[in-house]
């Protein structure tokens, strides 16, 4: 957020948290602050065991329809996130889900996004995320990205 590279080009990366929660919310909105290209971020609104409500930043919406498709407002979920002091304290950025037993990786050790692999020479494939144009209904809110 306001930096002029991504956090995984910086050379000291911010620790990873593993927490736990509900969703309680999927939103889709436009990326104000990312480093990134992409028009529309995806956002969980995640109640911790505490009460909490930490908003998690997945990444752009275009790479990850196949898997804001397998998530809905009431399931548990675990992640692996991070933050930068330059977020607000109840942001964060997924680097991993696991939802009902199956994980996804969003990003490498490195940080590196799963959707950017490919766009480096010699990084290998594509991400298997999947792409698509499907938004469902009870998807759309504001929120800033801070990927």
């Amino acid at each position: 957020m306001g930096e002029p590279t991504g956090v995984a080009q910086q050379p000291v990366k911010p620790p990873i948290a593993v927490m736990a929660g509900t969703i309680k919310e999927i939103k889709i909105a436009p990326c104000e602050r990312t480093t990134g290209r992409s028009a529309e971020g995806v956002h969980l609104m995640v109640q911790a065991k505490d009460g909490q409500i930490i908003n998690l930043h997945l990444g752009p919406k275009s790479a990850l329809n196949q898997t804001v498709d397998r998530l809905s407002p009431g399931q548990d979920i675990t992640f692996e996130a991070f933050r930068t002091d330059a977020m607000p304290k109840d942001a964060y950025v997924a680097k991993s889900l696991t939802v009902g037993g199956a994980t996804i990786q969003l990003r490498d050790d490195s940080l590196r996004p799963q959707w950017a692999m490919g766009a480096q020479g010699g990084r290998g494939g594509g991400s298997g995320m999947g792409s698509g144009g499907r938004s469902g209904q009870g998807r759309r809110g504001g929120a800033a990205c801070y990927w």
